[in-house]
């Protein structure tokens, strides 16, 4: 018996072909589908005002990106405050060295030999008389400017100060539960008590250290408390006297534990017996 070999055919086989590559495109875009249904992980990231949907390692590199930026204008603005604090440094010692040139300049016209001088030539004594009043006026310009850009930068460091305490006060509303004036005056009297004075605590705006402090003084309370606690706990029980006037106290007659009252009452009546008593 010969097996029969059935020829299907060259259309069949590439019918076959076609399924197969059909199936398998269908299951690649099922994957795809299936991929990119799944969101988790992607969050929303803002950039420049606007909000996107980013995967994990995007968001983590814009993250990155963004606290380089924060950091990067933090130091050019720190910057920026220190030269301008330096230029205006440098221009108040110059204004206070041109005060003082002028004052020595003055001083040296003042010492002239003023009487010998108009007597000799009076055209000279006359210009250096100008030059003295000259002098008198630039000072006394240059001493009111001082003044004001004194008085200017006070104000306004004394305004960087009290917004700083300002925006301490309330990151720490924020980070410290319970947090007001009171807790902060607690906190203050327990640094003192270690030697900080008053206007070091004014200059202390970092939250970070105030938030140290509070920890300090609650592990300080806590351990005052514990150890209140352990001496209460050592302390020998004291029993409660006995009551003299209830029925099975256990104190006869008189006792130097009972109340003041009762122990006169007891001596009163016990005197009385003692009179009632017939005598031999």
């Amino acid at each position: 018996m010969t097996d029969e070999v059935v020829d299907e055919g060259p259309g069949e086989s590439v019918d076959l072909a076609e399924e197969v590559i059909e199936e398998t495109v269908a299951e690649a875009e099922d994957a795809e589908d299936a991929e990119a249904d799944d969101w988790s992980g992607w969050s929303e990231i803002e950039v420049d005002g606007q909000v996107w949907l980013a995967p994990p390692a995007l968001k983590s590199a814009f993250l990155r990106q963004a606290d380089y930026t924060r950091k990067t204008q933090e130091l050019a603005e720190r910057r920026r405050e220190a030269q301008a604090e330096h230029e205006a440094a440098g221009a108040h010692i110059a204004g206070r060295a041109r005060l003082h040139l002028l004052d020595e300049q003055a001083q040296a016209l003042d010492g002239l030999d003023w009487p010998a001088l108009e007597a000799a030539d009076p055209g000279r004594a006359r210009a250096l008389r100008e030059r003295r009043l000259g002098l008198a006026e630039t000072r006394e310009r240059l001493a009111f400017d001082l003044a004001r850009k004194e008085h200017e930068t006070r104000m306004a460091n004394e305004a960087a100060e009290a917004e700083a305490v300002l925006a301490t006060g309330r990151a720490l509303s924020e980070q410290i539960e319970g947090w007001s004036p009171a807790l902060a005056s607690q906190l203050a009297d327990f640094a003192r008590n270690f030697g900080v004075e008053a206007d070091e605590l004014r200059q202390i705006n970092d939250p970070r250290l105030w938030r140290i402090l509070h920890r300090a003084h609650l592990g300080e309370t806590l351990a005052r408390r514990l150890a209140e606690a352990d001496r209460q706990a050592a302390r020998p029980a004291v029993r409660p006297a006995a009551d003299p006037g209830r029925p099975g106290s256990g104190v006869p007659g008189l006792d130097d534990r009972m109340e003041t009252g009762e122990w006169m009452r007891r001596r009163n009546a016990a005197g009385q017996r003692e009179r009632r008593r017939p005598r031999p």
